[in-house]
């Protein structure tokens, strides 16, 4: 009997849940999915309807859902969600509105007692004790004693786009079966907070302003969407959610622009495309423009604007990288990535509000994940930016070791450069020491005692010491030492006036043979005084190139010495020919065999002690250092050979300008 009458109960009961059941519309499934399909609403345009007039209204008065989240698109209407459900006796069922920025919810239903009772909450009204206020508004409803049909209505009013989507869960259901959107949130919380602060050390380290921009890019859009979209704002209190909900948007407007000058910045857009950058500044105003739309409390016109601002700065910017990509600047193709993920997420985001596209919890997500997804990207392209700085900074201290180096190479060279020019200078002024002395020398004992000697015969000849004959037998001694003072003089006076006013040559075209001929005639008493003989092999005029008074003095030189070294009745060659373009000069003599000659004393690198003649003759040694210099100012070599006991000086003048 028992048996059979439990039979009875549970075939009555599921008899009467049945035939609710084939009711249209009733939920009677409670597993946290969206119910959109099985809700009715209708609009209320100026939000002036009252409970008793809505439910006064025919169901035929209220649409069908065709969607499972309800969207109401940008409207400052109010909306009525009919609401039809089957509640098991003893059961807990949770009604959930998961849109964190609904700006008023009102919720009427019947207790107990069969009393309408309205429990009221929404992203601008602070906690109440029925509804659980987080990420999504959450409110326990009424348990029955029995199996009842229970009728919810809903009042949606936001002056903002307006999402529903609507749940009824068990308890269950709510604890063990969280939604998957927070764990995605749980992911791009934690990846946000990792840019950030990643990025800001980036900044504080190489101090690049770009890196600053990023971070107050991801700081504002992180924001933005947390608080505001994902309803994070929670968090922080009543007070502080309800003033963000109030102003959203101009969160929005400080990101925009915040986007714009780290965009303009990484892509070098003044040099790259300044026309982009023009555009930029038009975007810029208009994020201004959003951001005090948004405090000025012009909700729904900043939404507008915050959805046609996000596909046209998003369309530009991805313009802008393409052009930087294009102009050499590698990270961009990150910029490119990124921005085509935004483009394509803010498509389907606009058709999917507009109705062309269903909404679903894809498309409630996509925003923040392609979010994500581009700070990633972004994050990515200045991590190639800092790989370049970093590569430019080690080529510049490969550089500067390099440069460093070479200029410690070209120091060491210097150095030695100047160290031997110090020590070329340090010789020129010992041999100059050792001319100034040489030539007080030549003053004090060559000119001064052959000087002393005649003024001492002339002081005898007033006093009438000597006879006539005394008196021309010194003269006739002191004739060559006269003679030889001349030459010195002439010398010294050429070799003074080069050391003075610097050794200037002046060439122009003359005959060499002409200049023998001109010179001989005036050393032909000294010639007949030893009977010397002078041979002549002239084959050539001997027009040269140089300088005339110079190489008269060099020629004048070159035939005292051979005059002075050539024994009595000795020999001296004299030789004029041509060679290829030169003409060659040679004079060769005879030297006495009690000569010694140093070779090294004839090279005419300095001043050296003079040897006397065959018959005495005094020089200073200074002629032969004149014919060196000369010779070599006009583009030749003074040659000396010596055979035995014949010494040949030679050398050769070029015959036309070299």
């Amino acid at each position: 009997m028992t048996y059979f009458l439990r039979h009875f109960f549970l075939v009555a009961t599921l008899s009467i849940i049945f035939s609710f059941v084939s009711k249209a519309q009733e939920i009677q499934s409670f597993g946290l999915e969206n119910v959109g399909t099985k809700l009715s609403y209708i609009e209320d345009k100026k939000a002036s309807f009252s409970l008793a007039e809505v439910q006064q209204m025919s169901d035929s008065a209220f649409k069908q859902g065709t969607q499972k989240i309800l969207n109401f698109g940008n409207t400052s209407s109010a909306w009525w969600v009919k609401i039809k459900y089957i509640s098991p006796p003893h059961f807990q069922v949770h009604l959930v509105i998961d849109a964190p920025n609904i700006e008023y919810i009102n919720a009427y239903i019947t207790d107990l007692g069969n009393k309408t009772v309205q429990f009221q909450t929404g992203s601008l009204v602070k906690k109440s004790p029925n509804w659980t206020i987080g990420s999504n508004f959450t409110l326990k409803l009424p348990v029955t004693q029995v199996v009842e049909q229970k009728t919810i209505y809903l009042r949606l009013k936001s002056n903002n786009i307006l999402l529903a989507p609507v749940k009824l869960a068990s308890s269950e259901n709510i604890i063990s079966t969280p939604p998957i959107n927070e764990g995605i949130e749980y992911i791009y919380i934690g990846l946000l907070i990792g840019l950030l602060l990643f990025n800001l050390f980036v900044f504080v380290s190489i101090k690049d302003v770009t890196y600053l921009y990023y971070v107050l890019y991801v700081f504002t859009l992180s924001c933005y969407i947390l608080l505001y979209l994902r309803g994070y704002s929670f968090i922080f209190g009543d007070n502080f959610r309800i003033f963000l909900n109030t102003y959203p948007h101009a969160l929005m407007g400080l990101s925009l622009l915040t986007l714009l000058v780290f965009s303009s910045k990484f892509l070098h857009l003044e040099t790259t495309a300044p026309w982009i950058k023009k555009m930029f500044y038009v975007i810029g105003c208009f994020g201004i423009l959003l951001f005090f739309t948004s405090i000025l409390g012009f909700k729904q016109v900043a939404s507008t604007i915050t959805q046609l601002l996000s596909f046209i700065s998003a369309l530009i910017i991805w313009v802008a990288g393409i052009i930087a990509f294009r102009k050499g600047i590698k990270p961009a193709k990150y910029f490119i990535i990124a921005w085509s993920l935004i483009l394509v997420s803010t498509i389907i985001v606009t058709f999917s509000l507009g109705g062309l596209i269903v909404q679903n919890e894809f498309s409630v997500q996509l925003v923040p994940v392609a979010t994500i997804i581009e700070l990633l990207l972004l994050s990515f392209a200045l991590g190639d930016r800092y790989k370049e700085i970093m590569q430019a900074e080690k080529n510049l201290r490969e550089e500067n070791f390099i440069l460093i180096k070479t200029q410690n190479q070209r120091l060491e060279e210097s150095v030695k450069e100047r160290t031997l020019q110090l020590s070329s200078t340090i010789n020129e002024l010992e041999v100059s020491n050792a001319v100034k002395n040489q030539l007080f020398s030549i003053i004090a004992h060559d000119l001064k005692s052959p000087l002393n000697s005649l003024m001492g015969i002339l002081s005898l000849n007033d006093m009438q010491a000597l006879t006539s004959d005394e008196l021309r037998m010194l003269l006739a001694e002191n004739k060559k030492t006269i003679g030889s003072i001349n030459d010195t003089l002439n010398n010294l006076l050429h070799w003074a006036k080069d050391q003075m006013n610097g050794m200037v040559t002046q060439r122009d075209n003359f005959s060499l043979k002409l200049m023998l001929d001109e010179l001989i005639p005036l050393y032909t008493p000294l010639i007949k005084m030893k009977a010397i003989r002078i041979q002549m092999s002239i084959e050539d005029e001997g027009m040269v190139v140089a300088d005339r008074d110079q190489i008269n003095l060099v020629i004048r030189n070159l035939i005292d010495n051979a005059i002075k070294f050539t024994p009595i009745g000795g020999k001296i060659d004299f030789t004029l020919l041509p060679i290829d373009a030169t003409i060659f000069f040679s004079i060769e003599n005879e030297i006495d065999s009690q000569t010694e000659i140093v070779m090294e004393n004839l090279q005419g690198e300095k001043i050296v002690t003079s040897t006397y003649g065959t018959k005495n003759e005094r020089g200073v040694g200074l002629g032969l250092l004149l014919c060196h210099e000369y010779i070599n100012n006009n583009n030749s070599m003074l040659q000396i050979d010596l055979d035995g006991k014949v010494i040949k000086f030679s050398f050769s003048l070029h015959t036309s300008p070299i």
